[in-house]
């Protein structure tokens, strides 16, 4: 299974992380492979392609082995090409590929290639025993996208969150918890707060998307006057994750575009009550005012109002949280996605020795 290993931040990282710890890894031989950047900035071309090398080196050794699935977890950019060439290192040793989309814009990613770049995106997807995406809607987008590739869609899981001991409370806590970025609707989310004049306070988990945000977004704090309600709190893994779920009583991710976030998901677990936009998948998981409460894209007004509602009505917060579990565990638990692995990784070695 290959991808940026923790502690790399965002979504990928998490899915490959869980499912490491999941019942998958007692039921096949889970070899972890990591694709992320190991060389220092401002390395010079040659140790790049040095490095390069190196890893498809190493990766050659793991896929030559006979009853061996590749399983390459990808999203856009450069990375989906440096992936394309693993597919095919992988499939010229004789192994099946799994190739796993993630990523809000990996359609956009696609639209604005230049067309000798668009044909070499769809012939790596073509050349892939499978192409996992996120969701139906998904699905949908990609078949035109990526003719001919066979396309399957596996949902994105979590686990269920462990008992963890929340800190003192500070009055009324939203998290947003993800990777900083314009996409996600961090700007929002800081108007939002200006509407609700410190009747609560929002932490911010996660690192930067965009290089240079944090800062940014430090000074639009202060410029707002929002110092003593609005809380940079870097990335968190592991308890420190689990401890920020426990200790909020709402979750906010009103992204412009998404596929199906896994910080959702775990909001979800963890029964917090969520306010989204209904971009990508999230339509398909959230129904307004029955699991979560859903808000128009950019529109911080009604993302205020949404955020006042739950901080005000500790029953309505109970409702859709207890509502967001019940559907995040049957759909979304994590041995039900162990099981659709298994189902498609048995479907391309139907007869492993």
């Amino acid at each position: 299974m290959a991808g940026p290993l923790p502690p790399a931040i965002g979504g990928m990282a998490t899915v490959i992380e869980d499912m490491s710890r999941s019942s998958l890894a007692s039921q096949v031989d889970l070899r972890l492979f990591d694709t992320k950047k190991t060389t220092p900035e401002g390395r010079s071309l040659l140790q790049a392609i040095g490095a390069r090398f190196s890893l498809w080196r190493a990766w050659w050794r793991q896929v030559s082995s006979k009853n061996t699935v590749a399983h390459i977890h990808t999203c856009s950019g450069l990375s989906y090409f440096l992936d394309i060439c693993l597919l095919l290192l992988a499939r010229l040793a004789g192994s099946p590929v799994v190739l796993h989309i993630h990523g809000a814009r990996f359609d956009r990613f696609l639209d604005g290639l230049p067309s000798p770049l668009r044909l070499l995106a769809q012939f790596g997807a073509r050349n892939a025993s499978a192409v996992v995406v996120l969701s139906e809607e998904w699905r949908e987008r990609m078949a035109s996208r990526l003719p001919g590739a066979r396309l399957t869609v596996i949902h994105n899981a979590v686990a269920e969150p462990p008992e963890v001991i929340a800190g003192a409370k500070k009055g009324h806590t939203v998290l947003f918890l993800g990777n900083l970025c314009a996409r996600k609707g961090v700007w929002d989310l800081l108007q939002a707060m200006v509407e609700l004049n410190g009747q609560v306070r929002l932490v911010f988990v996660g690192g930067e998307e965009e290089p240079g945000i944090g800062p940014k977004l430090q000074q639009e704090i202060q410029r707002l006057g929002l110092d003593e309600h609005v809380m940079l709190a870097g990335p968190a893994f592991g308890a420190e994750k689990y401890r920020w779920l426990a200790e909020a009583d709402c979750f906010a991710l009103p992204s412009h575009a998404e596929g199906l976030p896994i910080a959702l998901l775990e909001a979800m677990a963890a029964r917090l009550p969520v306010v989204v936009t209904p971009v990508g998948g999230i339509p398909s998981v959230i129904e307004d005012e029955v699991n979560g409460l859903l808000v128009p894209v950019g529109d911080a007004a009604a993302l205020a109002k949404a955020l006042r509602r739950l901080i005000e009505d500790a029953e309505l917060r109970v409702r859709l949280g207890e509502a967001a579990h019940t559907l995040c565990m049957a759909r979304f638990g994590m041995q039900r996605a162990v099981e659709d692995y298994l189902r498609l990784y048995r479907k391309l070695l139907p007869n492993p020795a």
